[in-house]
């Protein structure tokens, strides 16, 4: 009985990925997960009680992984800044961030990525922002201890490049779902950005 209610949970979880990859969190449909389940919609109550539930059953994983590996990223760069241009050392270190958690959770990515209106993860892409954005602040002045030597203008450009990050990786993976092609994509995206904004990074 016990096996029988695992194989419901997770026909459950593959019709929500589904789901959630077709549609907002907002517009997402309880009865069609169940439909495409194979279950009544009465049923699936009994394994997660609302939509909430049911979302971040799927989305927490990633996001708490996210969070994580984008912390300790920061972590690095504060250790070893030494005055020397860390722009695309950075940049690379985010694409690995991106195709490490793709490897794992790529559905799962995608979704918490482009999918979360509505939901309690819709600020996934700003926090990213914020927080790519403050390490941004650091390569341009050299490390945190500097901070206040940064100018208004260089709070705009980190700002202003971290969303441009974000919005482009958000691009590729609601765009292509092979796992090659987001990495070659990615990694164009990070090269050619790094091309065009390389005298930003030179201190």
């Amino acid at each position: 009985m016990q096996t029988l209610k695992e194989d419901v949970r997770q026909s459950i979880l593959r019709a929500a990925l589904r789901e959630f990859k077709s549609h907002d969190y907002t517009d997402a449909s309880m009865r069609r997960i169940a439909s495409e389940a194979g279950i009544t919609t009465g049923n699936i109550y009994r394994y997660y009680k609302n939509k909430e539930e049911l979302f971040e059953a799927l989305v927490k994983p990633v996001y708490d992984k996210l969070i994580e590996y984008v912390l300790n990223l920061k972590k690095e760069l504060d250790r070893s800044y030494t005055g020397e241009n860390h722009g695309l050392k950075y940049l690379n270190m985010v694409e690995d961030t991106v195709i490490g958690l793709f490897d794992a959770y790529s559905a799962e990515l995608t979704i918490l990525m482009n999918r979360s209106t509505g939901s309690k993860y819709v600020q996934v892409k700003s926090d990213m922002v914020k927080l790519i954005a403050t390490i941004m602040e650091d390569v341009f002045t050299s490390g945190r201890d500097n901070a206040d030597k940064l100018t208004t203008q260089q709070r705009q450009s980190a700002q202003m490049l971290a969303g441009t990050v974000v919005e482009g990786i958000c691009l590729i993976l609601r765009e292509h779902e092979d796992g090659e092609t987001v990495k070659r994509l990615v990694n164009e995206f990070i090269f050619l950005y790094y091309l065009g904004n390389e005298h930003r990074f030179t201190p």
